[in-house]
């Protein structure tokens, strides 16, 4: 097994010790590049199978990795066996020249974008994942520049960010400009608290929407966070003056939430130059500290583990791991982490 895995196996692979007769299991990471490196590795045996694909939108299915392939202009999957197919049904579909999606809950919600700036049309579509139920959800067509971008999923609800074209791709950390809800049983939509915003870093999850909001004279960022169920609010006040914030993401009990401020020099160049400070959210006293105080690179958080949070360096393709604790950084493997995967 390469070196480049060992510690995240190690990480990772403790509690799956006790599980009798487990099904394979895998962890799927990537190391960007002119072609990016897509790996699979057997928990169990430490095998690696490696694909070279020109690709983005790398995303973690039950059975793989799902990304878009830009040389076939196609919606694709790859799987531990090395394997590669068109995605059944998710794809590009008449003049659409772009497609993002997201996987959540046993569905797929995707949209798809076609025209010209600044007159987009975009649709959404819904199925389950193995292709039943599939129907178009919503459509929008605006001359202003904006596309529907999907960023959460649950049984009865997509919701959705209005967004300008293309700028999504290009800021260091993901941030949304005016996001709504739409109900999947009536197809009404309706802008969530305090939408549409400042172009800043959101969450959604655990019944909860934060949102990154511009503090007063510009003094960085406060941080809204919104109950989705009753409306109520309340505000954390800015952990001091930074340029940019996005990348919220939240724990799955719903305990803490973190998120990444930056200064940003020479956007969108080669020569383009980040520091980050990652800031950890306690939901229970609805308070907010520096994990990582400021660094000379971009880091991004990803997902929360037991007693940690795991971030990715995509400049220099390594994830680490915070203590939420200590806010010790450690680097746990030389390449982005995806996820782990279960394939019998």
């Amino acid at each position: 097994m390469g070196s480049f895995f060992c510690l995240l196996l190690l990480l990772l692979a403790t509690r799956l010790i006790a599980q009798p007769d487990p099904a394979s299991v895998y962890q799927a990471f990537l190391v960007n590049g002119t072609l990016d490196r897509l790996s699979f590795v057997d928990l169990l045996t430490g095998a690696e199978t490696n694909l070279d694909i020109n690709g983005d939108r790398y995303t973690l299915i039950d059975d793989g990795v799902m990304f878009f392939d830009r040389d076939r202009n196609r919606v694709r999957t790859a799987a531990p066996n090395g394997t590669m197919r068109d995605h059944p049904f998710v794809q590009l579909e008449g003049d659409a020249r772009r497609i993002d999606w997201l996987i959540s809950g046993g569905q797929v919600v995707w949209t798809l974008t076609s025209g010209t700036a600044p007159n987009l049309i975009t649709a959404t579509w819904v199925a389950n994942l193995d292709g039943s139920n599939r129907r178009e959800v919503f459509a929008d067509s605006n001359g202003e520049g904006v596309r529907a971008f999907p960023v959460a999923l649950s049984e009865s609800a997509v919701y959705l960010d209005y967004q300008p074209d293309v700028i999504g791709d290009i800021t260091p950390f993901r941030q949304y400009a005016g996001l709504f809800s739409l109900n999947l049983t009536t197809g009404e939509t309706a802008m969530l608290p305090g939408e549409p915003g400042c172009f800043c870093g959101a969450g959604i999850g655990a019944g909860r929407l934060i949102r990154l909001t511009l503090a007063a004279n510009l003094g960085g960022f406060d941080v809204r966070v919104a109950d989705l169920a009753t409306g109520g609010e309340r505000m954390i006040s800015s952990l001091g003056v930074f340029t940019q914030g996005g990348d919220v993401v939240i724990s799955p009990d719903g305990r803490f939430a973190a998120y990444a401020l930056g200064e940003i020099r020479d956007l969108g160049t080669p020569t383009q130059r980040v520091q980050t400070v990652i800031a950890l959210i306690d939901l229970t006293t609805m308070t907010q500290r520096a994990l990582v105080p400021t660094v000379d690179r971009q880091l991004r958080p990803i997902q929360f583990t037991e007693g940690a949070l795991l971030l990715i360096d995509p400049q220099a393709n390594t994830t680490l791991k915070a203590d939420l604790a200590t806010g010790a950084l450690e680097t746990v493997a030389q390449a982005v982490f995806l996820g782990t995967l279960q394939n019998p």
